[in-house]
C-alpha cells in the first residue's frame, strides 16, 4: 500500500492551492533577489556565485523551518482532522505502509516546493543581466552544479532534517499546534544557540553542531577572496562534511524511530478513559437535565451590554491565548532569548559591556522583536481561526452578537497581549540589571521606550495580522503571507533601498537611546510615525472586519456580498476616524520629513553625486587660498540645536597661479539648514557668482586678484542647525547635551573628492569612468602641496570662543584663558600655543571632570582631563592610565609631546568611534565609558583606542602627511602599531596573540569583501582594514625581526626630519618607507617587499607534534610543519608561490598561566628558522613536560588560516 498512499499524498498535495502558494512565494522571492540583484557581498563577487548560492539557500532553509512545519507536520493529522483515521482499520493498510506513504508523499511535496527557489533564482539570474538593475558583468554564466551542489549539501538536507522532526512530532503525538509552534520554537532555540556558542574558542566544535551547517559553511568560506568565491564551490570535506553527516543521520534515525514507533492501536485511541464510568456519568446527566429548571430571561440588546461583553469576552479569549502551552513555550523561549542577549551584553571586541538599561532596551530589536512578531503572526491566526479549529463556527455564528464584538473581542485580547509582551521586557532588563549588580534603573528611559514607541508598534503588526488573516480563510496560509509581508518589506527596506518610512508599513526612523542626551530629538519623530500607522492600521482592522468569515466560508464571492452589508453607519465613522489620523499625523510627517528636511531617495543621492563630479570635478585641485591664522566664535544653542559662527581667518595665496575666486563648498547635507550671514574679504562684502545650487557650491568673485604669496583677511559669519525631523538620520553634530562637531561646520575651498561615487558599479551605471585611486600619486605636486586631512590650510594658529547653555561646559583645542557668564549663557576662550593642523572640534555637554598630571623625562607637566557624563565614571581612571602610559612610551621612543594638556571627552552614542584634534580626544559615549572590563581575560579597547588615539598626536598631528595614496598610513598605521606597543609593555609579548589574531581576523575579513581592489601598504588611500589592520601586524612583525628599539630609532628620525614641515612637499609613504628600510638589513628586506609593496599571505600549518620521555627526565619534541607563501594580486588571484626561505617562529609551550587575570603563553622553546616552502621537521629537548607547539604561534604573520598554527601534543610510549 507504500505506493498507492504516496501517490495519493502526492496528487492531494498538488491539487492543493496551498501548495502552489508556497511554491510561488519562493519563486517570486527568488526572482525579485536576483533580479533586482538585491545582495549585500562585494560588488567583485558574482551575485550568482557559488558561495553566494550556498549561503543565500543556507540561510533561506533556516528560515524554511516554517515551510517544513507547514507541509511536513499535517499529514498524519489530517485523518484526525476529517474524521478518517477510524477506517484505517476497514483497508488491508499496513502501519508501515501508511507511515512511510504520508511521509514520502509529503517529503516530495517539501522538495517540490522548495524548488521554487531554486528555479526562481535560475530564471532570476538568467534574466538579470538584461533586466538593466545591476551591470551584466555582475552576472556569471549559468552552472547547474553551482545551484545543485549548495541545495544538496545544506538546502535541501536542511529540510530533510526539520521535515523529519515535525513529521515525527505530529505523527506521535496527533498535536498539530506542535508542528507550526514547533517550528517556531525550533528557530528560537537556534538562535539562542547561535548567541550562547559566538565566544566559544572551538570553532570547529561549534561549527559540527550546528543543525544547519551555517557556522560550518562560514567558517570554510568566511576569507575567501572575490577571485576565490566568484570560482570554488564548497568543498564537500572536513567540517562541512562531518557536520552534514552528522544531522542528515540524526534525521534519518528520527524517521526511522517514527516508522517503527508509529501504530494504529496508539493512533486511534484516544484516551477517553473508563466506558463503564463515561456511560453512567451520562446517564446521570440525562436524567438530571430533565428535572433541571429552564431560567427565564429577557434579551438585552444595548450598547452598555455589548461594551460589557466585549470587555468579557477579550478577557475570556485573554486566558485561553495564555493557557495555551505552546504560546507559553514561545513566550518563555523568546524572553529566555532577550535575557541572554541582556545577560552577555552586546560585545566590543569581545568585551561586554554593564547592563545600562539602554542597552536593556535595544536588545529587543536585536532577535526578540522578530519572535514576537512571530508569535503574534500565529496567535492571531488561532483567536480568529479558533472556532473552525473546535468546529464550532456555525454554532458561533448564529449567536445574538454582533460581529464587531466578537472580533473586537479577540483585537483587544491580542492588544493586552502586547502589553504582556512590552512588560516582559521591562522585567528582562531590570532582573539582567539586578542579577549583574547594576542598580540604576532609569524607569523613565524604560516607560517611554516600551509604552510610548514599543507598544503601538506591536499593536501595528497585529492589525496587519488580522487584516490577513480576517481575508485568507486558511490559517497557516495567513500565517504564511504575513510573514512574507514583512519579509518583502524588510527585502524593500534593507536590499532594495527603498526608505521612505512613510511608504513601509510599521516602519519609523531609527532611534538611538543616550545616557547623556536621553531620547533627544529623536522623539517627536517616534510619536508621530506611531500615530501614522496606528491610524492607517484602523483601516486595515476595520478592512478585515467587512471580510472576515464568522460562520462557515462559502467562499470569496460570498465575503464580498457581506462585507457591503456590513459596511453601515458606525463601521464608516470607524474608517473615517483612522482616516483623519493617518491623514492628519502622514501631512505633518510629510511636512518634516519632506519638506522640512528635503527627504532624497537613496538613487537620487546617486545621481547628485554622479551630476556633482559630471559639473564640477572640473574645479579639483584649482588653486585656492589657505589659512594661516584663526580666530572663531562659536554660540551654541543646544536646546534649540543650532549654532551661529563666526571666524577672521588670515589667508595666503601658497600655489604658484593667481586666485580671482573664491570657491565656497557647502556640502551636501540635506537635513542641516544653513543661513550665511557675513561673507567677506578685506572688509568688502563678497557677492555670489556662479552657483550650484543642488550641491551647495558657489563661486565669489574677490575684489582684488590674490597674487602667488599675497595675505588677505576673510569674515564669515553663518547659522546653522536643524529643524523638524527627517526620514532618516540623526543629526547628531548638535544635540540638547552632548554637541560635538568640527570644522566641517565651516564651509571648505574647491571640490571635494569626497562628494564622488565610490562604487565602480554605480560609476558605470552614471556613465562616470572607474577609480581605482582617490589620491593622487606619491610624487604628484599638487598632493605633495597640501596636507591630507584638509587641503584648506597646512599649519595654523588658533584662537576660538565658545559659549552655551549655562549647565554646560564647552571645549576647544587649546588652552583655556578666561570663563564667564553673561546673559544667561556660559563662555569658554581657548588660545592654541604655537601650530597645529586645521583640525579643530567643539564640545558641549554637563560635564564632571576627572583630573590627572603627567610629567616627563624633564619634568614638564602635562594635565590630563577626561570630561564625562556625571554617571559613566567607571573606567576614567583606565582612560587616564592609558594617556598616561601613552605619554611614556611615545615620549622615549619618538620625542616630546607637544603640548601641555590631553584631554578626553565624551560624546553620546550616536557615532561609535574616538577622534584625535590637537590636545583633545572626542570619544563616544558606547565606547569604552561603560564597557565591563571586571574580566581581565577581556580586550581592554578603552585602553588599547585611547592609545591609539594619543599616538595621533605624533602620527597626524606633528607628522600631517601629505594628501598623496598611502600617505594615510604614516597616520593609521603607525597610530596602531604604537598601541600595539603600548599593550606589549603594559601586557608581556606573551600576551599579545589575542589582540594579533583580531588584528589579522578583520584583515582578512576586509579583504574578502572588498568591492574594488585591494591595495598595498605603500599605495592604499582608502581601505581601513589595509591602514588599521595589515598595517598594524606588519609593523608589529616587524620589530619583532630587527628589534622594537631599532625600529623606534627609524621612526624617532623620521619625526625629527617631517614634524610640523612648514611647507611642501610633505610627507609620503615613500619617505616613511625609506626610513624603515634604513633601519632594516639586508636579509629582511624580502619581508619589507613582501609587506609594503606586494600583497603577501602565508599558510602556515602543523601536521605533527609528538613527545616522548627521555631516561634524563627531559622530554624530546619532535614538530612536522608545512609552510607555504603566495603572491595575490588586488582580487585575490593567485600570481606565484615563491621558493625562498622565510624566517619565522617556532615554539614549543607549557600549558598557559594566568597572570594578573590574563592568560599568558609560557614557551620553553622560541625560536626564529629559516624555513622552506614544503614540510619542515625540527626536533627539541626541553626540561619540562611540553603540551603545544607551533609555527608562528603568536600570529605575527599574516596567516590565511591562522587557528592551525598550533597542536596539541601527542605523548608517545
Amino acid at each position: 500500500m507504500f505506493i498507492e498512499i504516496f501517490l495519493f499524498e502526492l496528487n492531494y498535495r498538488l491539487r492543493r492551492p496551498a501548495t502552489w502558494a508556497y511554491f510561488g512565494i519562493l519563486f517570486i522571492y527568488a526572482l525579485i533577489l536576483s533580479i533586482g540583484g538585491l545582495s549585500g557581498g562585494s560588488e567583485k563577487v558574482f551575485l550568482n556565485s557559488p558561495a553566494s548560492l550556498a549561503s543565500t539557500l543556507n540561510v533561506i532553509s533556516i528560515f524554511g523551518i516554517m515551510l517544513a512545519s507547514a507541509i511536513m507536520g499535517v499529514p498524519v493529522y489530517r485523518d484526525i482532522e476529517h474524521g478518517t483515521q477510524n477506517y484505517l482499520f476497514s483497508y488491508p493498510i499496513s502501519e508501515k505502509g501508511y507511515i512511510l506513504g504520508r511521509f514520502a508523499g509529503s517529503m516530495a511535496t517539501l522538495f517540490l516546493v522548495s524548488l521554487g527557489l531554486i528555479l526562481g533564482f535560475m530564471i532570476g539570474y538568467a534574466i538579470g543581466p538584461y533586466a538593466g538593475y545591476e551591470p551584466a558583468e555582475r552576472y556569471a554564466s549559468f552552472n547547474l552544479w553551482h545551484y545543485l551542489q549548495p541545495s544538496l549539501i545544506f538546502y535541501w538536507s536542511n529540510f530533510f532534517f526539520t521535515g523529519c522532526i515535525f513529521f515525527a512530532l505530529v505523527a506521535l503525538t496527533k498535536r498539530i499546534m506542535l508542528a507550526y509552534a514547533g517550528g517556531a520554537i525550533l528557530f528560537i532555540i537556534y538562535l539562542v544557540t547561535l548567541t550562547l556558542t559566538q565566544d566559544i574558542e572551538n570553532k570547529e566544535l561549534v561549527s559540527l553542531l550546528d543543525p544547519f551547517g551555517f557556522g560550518a559553511l562560514n567558517n570554510t568560506i568566511q576569507y575567501w577572496t572575490p577571485e576565490e568565491q566568484n570560482t570554488l564551490t564548497i568543498p564537500f570535506k572536513d567540517t562541512v562534511l562531518w557536520n552534514r553527516i552528522l544531522w542528515l543521520g540524526i534525521g534519518i534515525l528520527i524517521f526511522l524511530f517514527t516508522v517503527f514507533r508509529f501504530d494504529f492501536q496508539r493512533f486511534l485511541n484516544k484516551k477517553l478513559g473508563s466506558k463503564k464510568k463515561s456511560m453512567v456519568d451520562e446517564k446521570e446527566i440525562s436524567t438530571a437535565a430533565v428535572f433541571t429548571k429552564i431560567p427565564k430571561v429577557s434579551q438585552v440588546f444595548s450598547g452598555t451590554h455589548y461594551l460589557k461583553l466585549l470587555f468579557s469576552l477579550s478577557w475570556m479569549e485573554f486566558r485561553n491565548i495564555t493557557k495555551d502551552l505552546f504560546f507559553k513555550a514561545i513566550l518563555i523561549a523568546a524572553v529566555a532569548f532577550l535575557f541572554f542577549d541582556g545577560w552577555f551584553g552586546n560585545p566590543t571586541y569581545g568585551t561586554p559591556m554593564l547592563p545600562m538599561t539602554y542597552y536593556m532596551l535595544e536588545i529587543k530589536d536585536f532577535t526578540y522583536v522578530i519572535l514576537i512578531f512571530i508569535l503574534i503572526v500565529f496567535m492571531t491566526g488561532e483567536v480568529l481561526h479558533r472556532e473552525r479549529g473546535v468546529k464550532y463556527e456555525q454554532i458561533y455564528g448564529a449567536l445574538p452578537l454582533p460581529n464587531w464584538v466578537i472580533y473586537g473581542s479577540k483585537f483587544l485580547a491580542l492588544v493586552f497581549i502586547c502589553f504582556i509582551l512590552v512588560n516582559m521586557i521591562l522585567v528582562s532588563g531590570v532582573l539582567n540589571q539586578v542579577l549583574q549588580g547594576y542598580f540604576n534603573f532609569q524607569f523613565d528611559m524604560y516607560f517611554t521606550d516600551l509604552y510610548l514607541i514599543e507598544f503601538p508598534k506591536y499593536i501595528t503588526y497585529v492589525m496587519l495580522a488580522f487584516f490577513v488573516h480576517a481575508l485568507i480563510a486558511k490559517k497557516f496560509l495567513g500565517h504564511v503571507i504575513t510573514i512574507a509581508i514583512w519579509a518583502g518589506l524588510f527585502a524593500i527596506n534593507s536590499l532594495a533601498d527603498i526608505d521612505y518610512n512613510m511608504a513601509l508599513y510599521g516602519y519609523a526612523p531609527g532611534y538611538t537611546i543616550s545616557d547623556m542626551n536621553g531620547f533627544g530629538h529623536f522623539l517627536a519623530a517616534q510619536n508621530w510615525f506611531r500615530l501614522y500607522w496606528l491610524g492607517f492600521g484602523v483601516l486595515l482592522t476595520v478592512i478585515g472586519l467587512l471580510f472576515w468569515k464568522r460562520g462557515t466560508d462559502s467562499g470569496m464571492k460570498a465575503r464580498w456580498k457581506e462585507a457591503r452589508q456590513r459596511l453601515g453607519g458606525k463601521v464608516k465613522i470607524a474608517m473615517v476616524f483612522g482616516a483623519l489620523i493617518w491623514i492628519g499625523a502622514g501631512a505633518y510627517v510629510y511636512n518634516n520629513v519632506s519638506v522640512i528636511n528635503s527627504y532624497r531617495t537613496v538613487k537620487e543621492g546617486r545621481v547628485l553625486s554622479a551630476n556633482y563630479e559630471k559639473e564640477l570635478s572640473k574645479y579639483n585641485y584649482i588653486n585656492q587660498p589657505k589659512f594661516t591664522d584663526i580666530k572663531v566664535d562659536v554660540d551654541l544653542v543646544p536646546e534649540e540645536r543650532y549654532a551661529t559662527m563666526s571666524g577672521t581667518f588670515e589667508m595666503v595665496n601658497k600655489g604658484d597661479t593667481p586666485i580671482d575666486s573664491l570657491h565656497i563648498n557647502w556640502g551636501n547635507n540635506e537635513l542641516l539648514q544653513t543661513e550665511l550671514m557675513k561673507l567677506a574679504v578685506n572688509d568688502i562684502e563678497l557677492k555670489e557668482g556662479k552657483v550650484f545650487v543642488n550641491f551647495g557650491y558657489k563661486i565669489y568673485k574677490l575684489p582684488n586678484r590674490m597674487m602667488p604669496g599675497d595675505t588677505v583677511t576673510m569674515k564669515l559669519a553663518l547659522k546653522r542647525g536643524y529643524k523638524g525631523f527627517p526620514n532618516e538620520g540623526s543629526g547628531s553634530d548638535i544635540v540638547y547635551n552632548g554637541t560635538f562637531l568640527n570644522d566641517s561646520f565651516f564651509p571648505s575651498f574647491g571640490y571635494n573628492l569626497q562628494g564622488e561615487i565610490t562604487s565602480d558599479k554605480y560609476r558605470k551605471e552614471y556613465d562616470l569612468p572607474e577609480k581605482e585611486y582617490v589620491a593622487p600619486p606619491q610624487d604628484d605636486k599638487w598632493g605633495l602641496s597640501n596636507l591630507l586631512f584638509n587641503d584648506d590650510a597646512d599649519y595654523v594658529t588658533f584662537e576660538g570662543t565658545v559659549s552655551t547653555a549655562p549647565d554646560q561646559i564647552a571645549i576647544m583645542p587649546g588652552y583655556l584663558q578666561k570663563e564667564w557668564e553673561d546673559n544667561g549663557r556660559k563662555f569658554y576662550h581657548y588660545k592654541m600655543e604655537g601650530e597645529m593642523d586645521y583640525f579643530f572640534n567643539v564640545s558641549s555637554a554637563r560635564y564632571d571632570i576627572y583630573k590627572e598630571d603627567w610629567k616627563d623625562k624633564d619634568g614638564n607637566n602635562v594635565a590630563i582631563e577626561i570630561f564625562h557624563h556625571p554617571s559613566h565614571s567607571y573606567n576614567v581612571e583606565r582612560f587616564a592610565k592609558a594617556v598616561r602610559h601613552s605619554f611614556d612610551y611615545f615620549s622615549e621612543n619618538y620625542g616630546p609631546y607637544q603640548y601641555r594638556q590631553m584631554r578626553i571627552i565624551e560624546f553620546p552614542r550616536y557615532q561609535s568611534f574616538a577622534q584625535s584634534f590637537p590636545n583633545t580626544v572626542p570619544y563616544a559615549e558606547s565606547f569604552g565609558w561603560t564597557a565591563d572590563f571586571s574580566d581581565p581575560e577581556d580586550l581592554d579597547y578603552a585602553y588599547m583606542v585611547t592609545s591609539h588615539e594619543v599616538a595621533h598626536q605624533w602620527w597626524g598631528h606633528q607628522i600631517t602627511p601629505s594628501a598623496t595614496r598611502g600617505a594615510n598610513q604614516i597616520s593609521e598605521s603607525m597610530a596602531e602599531y604604537s598601541s600595539l606597543m603600548v599593550m606589549k609593555k603594559e601586557y608581556g609579548v606573551d600576551a599579545m596573540q589575542d589582540f594579533l589574531k583580531r588584528e589579522l581576523d578583520s584583515y582578512l575579513r576586509g579583504r574578502a569583501g572588498e568591492n574594488k581592489f585591494e591595495k598595498t601598504l605603500l599605495d592604499n588611500d582608502t581601505q581601513a582594514y589595509v591602514w588599521y589592520r595589515k598595517g598594524g601586524l606588519v609593523l608589529y612583525g616587524l620589530q619583532d625581526y630587527i628589534g622594537e628599539k631599532t625600529l623606534n630609532q627609524g621612526f624617532k628620525k623620521f619625526i625629527d626630519n617631517a614634524a610640523f614641515r612648514p611647507k611642501a612637499p610633505f610627507a609620503t609613504s615613500n619617505e616613511w618607507y625609506g626610513y624603515i628600510k634604513e633601519v632594516t638589513p639586508d636579509s629582511l628586506q624580502y619581508y619589507l617587499e613582501d609587506s609594503f609593496e606586494k600583497i603577501t599571505l602565508y599558510t602556515n600549518k602543523v601536521s605533527e607534534a609528538t613527545f616522548k620521555k627521555l631516561d634524563n627526565n627531559t622530554f624530546e619534541v619532535q614538530l612536522t610543519v608545512e609552510s607555504a607563501k603566495n603572491y595575490y594580486d588586488g582580487n585575490g588571484k593567485e600570481l606565484s608561490a615563491p621558493t625562498q626561505s622565510n624566517l619565522l617562529d617556532i615554539a614549543v609551550f607549557q600549558n598557559d598561566t594566568i597572570i594578573d587575570g590574563k592568560t599568558k603563553k609560557v614557551p620553553l622553546i622560541l625560536e626564529k628558522k629559516w624555513i622552506k616552502p614544503g614540510k619542515s621537521t625540527f626536533t627539541f629537548v626541553t626540561n619540562k613536560e611540553p603540551i603545544k607547539a607551533g609555527i608562528d604561534p603568536y600570529n605575527k604573520m599574516i596567516d590565511r588560516i591562522p587557528d592551525d598554527n598550533l597542536k596539541s601534543l601527542d605523548e608517545l610510549e
